[in-house]
This record gives C-alpha cells, structure tokens and sequence, in this order.
C-alpha cells in the first residue's frame, strides 16, 4: 500500500465512514482471485478550495455497467453497498456536485475519485 497525502490536505475532514469502505473495497476485490498480491495508492492532494482524494487498485476491476447498477443502489449479489452508500454520503454532505468518480473496467483495476470543499461548516473531526 503507498500513501501519498500533500501536506496542504492534513487538516481536511472526510465524512464518517467515507475513506475506509473505499480502502476495504480495493484491497478485498483487488486481491479477489489473484495469485500475486494487489497494489493499492490512497492519495490526498490539493486543488485550490477542494481536496481530491483517490483510491486505485490494480486489482480485477468492474464491468461499468454493473458499477452503474450499483451507484443507482442496484446491489447484485450484495456486492457494492459500500461504494453507494459513500457516494450517497457525499452528496447528502456536500450537495449533487459531489459524489464518486470511478474509473474501471473488467481486469483493469479500479480508480476511485472523491473531490470534496478542504473547509464546509458543518464538518469537523469528531472529538475524543
């Protein structure tokens, strides 16, 4: 796994449970009937008021047409709760313009893009 976070990004909040349902998916589905293990890339940079955050697998990849299936809450087999859910997540918070960008295709891995405001009030870190 390599992490590549800008430091101009550090103190940027990410919804409740938004980052970790896309880590689990690549590294359960990257590593999903592969013989070699999975490269998995969590990178956080800055760009002006937002921060844009990805997680990308090499791993198997997705039929787009089921990726679409699964983002309309569609959810064959089960598969994909996680991903809808981010991206419902994201546009409650933060309104229609923003949600998952994700870029796969069958065997080609899967690259997942969350764009989001560095400051929105409402939105803070919890505290202990």
């Amino acid at each position: 796994m390599t992490l590549r976070i800008a430091p101009e990004v550090l103190p940027v909040t990410l919804p409740f449970l938004c980052l970790q349902p896309l880590v689990e998916n690549a590294v359960k589905h990257g590593l999903q009937d592969r013989e070699k293990g999975c490269r998995v890339v969590i990178a956080a940079r800055d760009a002006g008021a937002e921060a844009v955050v990805t997680v990308e697998d090499d791993g198997i990849g997705m039929d787009p047409e089921l990726l679409r299936a699964v983002l309309r809450g569609e959810h064959p087999a089960g598969s994909g709760i996680g991903l809808s859910n981010v991206d419902e997540r994201l546009r409650r918070v933060y309104g229609t313009e923003y949600g998952l960008v994700i870029e796969t295709g069958v065997g080609a891995g899967m690259k997942v893009t969350v764009r989001i405001p560095k400051y929105r009030p409402g939105v803070h870190a919890s505290l202990p």
